[in-house]
Parts: C-alpha cells; structure tokens; sequence
C-alpha cells in the first residue's frame, strides 16, 4: 500500500484518500481544520463541548512550534507546555507527579525526619511509589519535546467562532444585497405594469379591475366590461 496516496483522520486516525474532501467514518471535513484554532478548541474544552473538539498535530496558525518547543524543553518537566495548548489532564498528571517527587525529595533530605520512617515496611513502600509517576512523566516529557520538532504533538482545535461570524456576516450581507436588488427590480417591473394597466368597473361582479389597454374582459367573472373607464 502506498502512503503516498493515503493520509489519516486527525479526529478518529483511519485512512482516507489523498484528495478526500471527509473522512468516511466519522465524517470530519478536512477543508473546515484550515479555519479552526486551538482558542476555540480550548474554550470548547473548558465549556465540555467535547465534540466540538479535534486533536491534531498540523499546529494552527495560533500556535507557535518555536514558542511550544521551548516551553517544553525548559518547563515541561512542569507540563507547562501542555497548558498551553489546552491539555489540561496531560498538565495536571506531570504537575502532580512533580509535586510528588518534590515530596520525596524534601523528606528524604530533611534532618529532623528520623530515619526509622524510611526503614518501615509500609511507609517506605509509600514513598517509593510516590516517585513513579514523576518517573512516567519523565519519559513522556522527553517525548513531547521530539514530538514537537517532528510534527507529531497533537493540539486540541475547534472551529473559530469569530471567523466562522465575520464571513456568515460577509455572506449574509451579500445575500441580503442580492435580495434587496432583485426585490426592486422585480417592484419595478411590476410598477411599469401597472402603470400601463387601466382601472374599470364591472356591473357584473361589482369589483373594480386593473387591464391593460385593449382589454375589456374581466379577469373575476370573464364578462366584456364597458368601453367607458372607472376612476
């Protein structure tokens, strides 16, 4: 199979056709991520309006790879980089895994702590789990920051709203523009109508008739109508 001819879902990562204008699984429009940010995808976290969400690694125009490599290299061990971009459980996972290896640490190296605590079975089983995570995090902070020179760290995007807006406005106005035009003309045409139209009572039917000169049936109950005119 050529991957040449293929590339993969940003929303569910199945395969799709080079020049597909969607996926045929989830049914993402590919042309729709040109106009998504990663503000509106962090504001539509915060809302959790999940759905609205996308997590892609092709970085939208708000978002700065220098900017995001360097946060990573120097205060990722914090997942700083991650709260930028709006991921937030990635964030809290690598603060709190530092906060416990800060704990570790503190308690290891404070003099009033006796060393009979570290000696417990329990308590020293305790603490050697607590450094663990802060391991994990360790690891997935160092692959962050190659993820992001290769282009694979994923971002969470949404349809801008404000750009979404302002050409629904463009369109809108256009639109309206093209209705109040044709309304017009289609009012003046109607007006160089009836100016030519005549008015004329019918006996018949006792209503008054407009008709254009030459006319003399009415369009109501189909009777000739007197050549004398109605005003």
């Amino acid at each position: 199979m050529n991957k040449n001819l293929y590339k993969k879902c940003q929303r569910c990562g199945k395969k799709c056709v080079i020049d597909a204008d969607r996926c045929d699984n989830c049914g993402l429009i590919f042309e729709r991520l040109k106009r998504a940010s990663n503000e509106a995808g962090k504001k539509a976290i915060k809302n959790k309006e999940y759905n609205k969400v996308v997590y892609t690694s092709d970085l939208p125009k708000d978002v700065s790879k220098i900017r995001l490599l360097l946060l990573s290299i120097f205060l990722g061990f914090l997942g700083i980089h991650y709260a930028k971009v709006g991921r937030y459980k990635m964030f809290v996972f690598t603060l709190v895994s530092f906060f416990l290896l800060f704990v570790y640490t503190v308690l290891t190296f404070l003099p009033s702590i006796p060393d009979e605590i570290f000696t417990d079975k329990y308590i020293g089983l305790i603490l050697l789990l607590m450094t663990f995570p802060a391991g994990f995090a360790a690891i997935i902070w160092i692959v962050s920051i190659f993820q992001i020179i290769f282009n694979k760290f994923k971002v969470p995007v949404s349809i801008d709203e404000n750009y979404v807006v302002e050409n629904l406005d463009k369109k809108v106005a256009e639109d309206i523009l093209k209705s109040v035009k044709a309304q017009r003309q289609e009012n003046s045409s109607k007006t160089k109508i009836n100016s030519k139209k005549k008015r004329f009572f019918c006996e018949n039917c006792g209503q008054y008739v407009k008709l254009e000169k030459g006319d003399n049936v009415c369009p109501i109950c189909k009777e000739q109508l007197k050549e004398k005119e109605n005003e």
